[in-house]
């Protein structure tokens, strides 16, 4: 195939490489990836307090699994205004200063490029950061490959990675404009993690003035009724269960 030729002339001429690793599918498959190229890669992790649960941990187990050196760099995100005030420029800001970090510790350990799992699906109206990746000089072999999410996927399936469902940083659960609190983020972040061990598929929890919008399929709304008390205690003033699930755009869908 063309596109998979392709992607082993970009990943292996990107060697040495750390991949910008997530703990999502897609940096997932790209260092297990790499990895089966025999190229010389490893992984690195930002902890910027706003990961979703589970991110960090599982990026953690899968190189620790595929033997690739692996570093976790932190950097506080509340502490840069454009991201702490959540302004339009929030995502952009975020990204551009996770990715100078993972570089300069790339740098540091002698790793030449810095490359992440964007593919050719990811479009930059919806994802904002993407032009950090670009002034940046980040490698997107993925994009570069012409390769998309349904390719991704297989590779997944060949490479034996588990397909973890779509995440985004937790400062998606709060409306565009509110102020970004540690408080805010780490009651979103229990409950998530609360609901994780019992709900499976898309799971949003949602703050909008201290209420909790849980979205999840219809179908596991069973599962979740007899927690709602135990989140509430969590520092909610409300918790409502969506009667439609998941709502793509955030948390300003919620916004009256």
């Amino acid at each position: 195939m063309v596109t998979v030729q392709r992607l082993d002339d970009v990943v292996k001429s990107s060697e040495p490489m750390a991949v910008a690793l997530s703990g999502g599918t897609d940096s997932s498959v790209l260092l297990a990836y790499a990895r089966r190229l025999g190229i010389r890669v490893m992984g690195i992790s930002v902890d910027t307090g706003l990961n979703p649960p589970g991110e960090l941990a599982a990026a953690e187990a899968l190189a620790a699994r595929l033997g690739v050196p692996f570093a976790v760099v932190r950097r506080d995100m509340l502490a840069i205004p454009d991201v702490r005030e959540n302004t339009s420029r929030r995502c952009y800001v975020c990204k551009r200063e996770m990715m100078r970090a993972v570089i300069h510790e790339a740098n540091r350990r002698g790793y030449a490029t810095v490359a992440d799992g964007t593919h050719a699906d990811d479009l930059p109206g919806d994802r904002p950061g993407m032009a950090a990746l670009q002034e940046l000089g980040i490698v997107s072999p993925f994009a570069e490959a012409g390769m998309g999410k349904g390719d991704v996927l297989t590779l997944a399936g060949e490479l034996g990675i588990s397909v973890r469902p779509a995440s985004s940083c937790l400062a998606t659960r709060i409306p565009a404009g509110t102020h970004l609190t540690a408080e805010c983020i780490g009651m979103v972040r229990e409950a998530e993690e609360m609901l994780r061990d019992e709900v499976e598929g898309m799971l949003r929890v949602r703050c909008i003035d201290r209420r909790a919008y849980i979205e999840a399929d219809p179908s596991e709304h069973p599962r979740i009724r007899p927690m709602l008390g135990k989140i509430r205690e969590l520092g909610f003033e409300e918790v409502v269960l969506a009667p439609g699930g998941y709502r793509q755009g955030g948390a300003d869908t919620w916004k009256q």
